[in-house]
C-alpha cells in the first residue's frame, strides 16, 4: 500500500532477474506517500542478498501508465479488487504475486522486526522466481 518495503523488494528482485531490455519494472502503491524513500531495513536485506536497490522514490499507482500489455501484480487480495476497479479493462493481466504459490498473499511487515523482512524478502524471491518460470516475458 506504502510502497516502502514489499513492491520496492520485488521490484528489484525483477530488476536483478529479467534480462536486460526485456521490459520494464515500475513498484508502486495505492496509498503511497510520493517521494518517501525506501525502508532502511529493506535496503539492508536487498544489500545483503546481494540484490542491488534501484534508486527509489514511493509513487502512487497511475492507471494511466498501463500499456495494453502490462502485467500488474499485487501483494494482497484487497490490493487486487482496488485496482482492477481502478482499471477494469486490465482485469485479466493482474494477479497477485504469490499466485504460482496458490495464490498466497503476502503480508506488509512494516510495522515488523527485521526478521520479518527477511521473511518476506525470501517469500517475494519466491515469487518472483516462480513468475520468471512461468511468464516468458520475464525469462530469458
Amino acid at each position: 500500500m506504502g510502497n516502502l518495503c514489499r513492491s520496492p523488494m520485488a521490484a528489484a528482485l525483477f530488476h536483478a532477474r529479467v534480462p536486460a531490455g526485456r521490459c520494464s519494472v515500475v513498484s508502486s502503491g495505492l496509498a503511497a506517500q510520493p517521494g518517501r524513500a525506501l525502508d532502511p531495513r529493506v535496503a539492508a536485506v536487498l544489500e545483503k542478498h546481494g540484490v542491488p536497490a534501484l534508486t527509489y522514490a514511493a509513487r502512487m499507482f497511475d492507471p494511466a501508465m498501463l500499456g495494453p500489455d502490462d502485467l500488474v501484480l499485487a501483494m494482497q487480495r484487497r490490493h487486487l479488487q482496488a485496482l482492477r476497479a481502478l482499471v477494469p479493462e486490465a482485469r485479466a493481466r493482474m494477479h497477485l504475486l504469490g499466485r504460482w504459490r496458490r495464490s498466497q498473499e503476502i503480508d506488509d511487515p512494516i510495522a515488523g522486526t527485521q526478521d520479518d523482512i527477511e521473511k518476506t524478502f525470501t517469500l517475494i524471491e519466491h515469487c518472483v522466481s516462480q513468475w520468471c518460470e512461468h511468464d516468458r516475458r520475464l525469462s530469458a
